[in-house]
């Protein structure tokens, strides 16, 4: 048996997607990557599929693909995430190492070349059950350092929370898209791992075909936004778990006006909104080391623990040359 990897291109979004459903089947996955996500992935303003990813072939037939996902921050530190997937009937081959070797390479390459002094790390994500994933980014010197829990609540009953004085929740405003992106990067600015988000990344990521910017909302106060929730639906996730599930998928509050209350009304108005729109379940996703208390607020609004990701990484130092 003979591996070879070529470079990916943007006309590889059909073979990637059959991998990945392949693995996703097999492993019995409760969610279910649409073809539109893996095309949004591959046309994102930071990413060359050329350059950052590679198709694996086995004796001429595509089993496998890994990609480098590295938006340039410029500061606080640098991240490069290392996505893919190996066909499960061609697995235990080599073609996973070969992958994850080429893509550990590209990343010092990538992260290595900055000139300013701000940490840079390539990372992963995995389920905590992938066992042979977690070993296999432990080989390769990676390791684990943070921990995301998916939460889940039903929507049978509605969330009630208090009114929060001088707090006014609106609905999504596309006009103050740029108001939120500013809360957004103050308000993560003190949680691990997190990079400032720019303009360009951020239009791409509104235009997610998941987003549901119609079931968002944004918290004001005295005139200003100082919070928000962006939520999303994964439609072809229903087929699998049985369930429609509305997802907050990015919540944000600024430091100052944490305490408050202001994310309780938030989530209220989302579950509101999910709702009405008929889904039957909210979820979310939280560093379980959150240092704004967000796992505990979650669990009294009624979250229960889902699925666990295990976060794996290694540091890159700069170039000497």
């Amino acid at each position: 048996m003979t591996i070879e990897m070529r470079p990916l291109s943007r006309d590889d979004a059909t073979t990637i997607h059959r991998i990945v459903r392949a693995a996703e089947v097999a492993e019995g996955w409760t969610f279910q990557t649409p073809l539109a996500e893996l095309e949004e992935v591959l046309d994102a303003p930071h990413v060359d599929p050329c350059a950052d990813g590679r198709l694996a072939l086995l004796d001429g037939e595509p089993v496998g693909y890994a990609l480098v996902d590295h938006t340039p921050a410029g500061e606080r530190l640098e991240r490069a995430f290392l996505q893919g997937s190996v066909r499960p009937d061609r697995r235990r081959r080599g073609v996973g190492t070969a992958l994850f070797s080429w893509q550990l390479d590209r990343a010092r390459q990538v992260l290595a070349a900055y000139t300013h002094d701000a940490p840079r790390y390539a990372r992963t994500q995995a389920r905590d059950v992938q066992s042979d994933a977690l070993a296999l980014y432990e080989r390769h010197g990676l390791r684990a350092v943070r921990y995301t829990d998916e939460l889940i609540r039903p929507l049978g009953a509605p969330l009630e929370v208090p009114e929060v004085e001088g707090v006014e929740v609106v609905p999504w405003d596309p006009a103050r898209s740029e108001e939120v992106r500013a809360v957004r990067n103050a308000a993560f600015a003190d949680h691990w791992g997190t990079t400032v988000m720019g303009e360009v990344p951020w239009r791409h990521w509104l235009a997610e075909s998941s987003k549901r910017l119609d079931l968002s909302w944004i918290a004001v106060v005295d005139g200003a936004v100082v919070g928000y929730t962006l939520n999303d639906h994964f439609e072809g996730d229903e087929a699998v778990s049985g369930r429609r599930d509305g997802w907050l998928s990015h919540i944000g509050v600024l430091r100052e006006v944490r305490g408050r209350g202001v994310a309780s009304t938030l989530i209220a108005a989302s579950i509101a909104s999910f709702r009405d729109a008929g889904f039957t379940h909210a979820m979310l996703g939280v560093d379980t080391e959150n240092p704004s208390g967000a796992y505990g607020l979650y669990r009294r609004l009624g979250f229960e623990p889902y699925e666990r990701w295990v976060t794996h990484e290694i540091e890159v130092q700069p170039s000497t040359g």
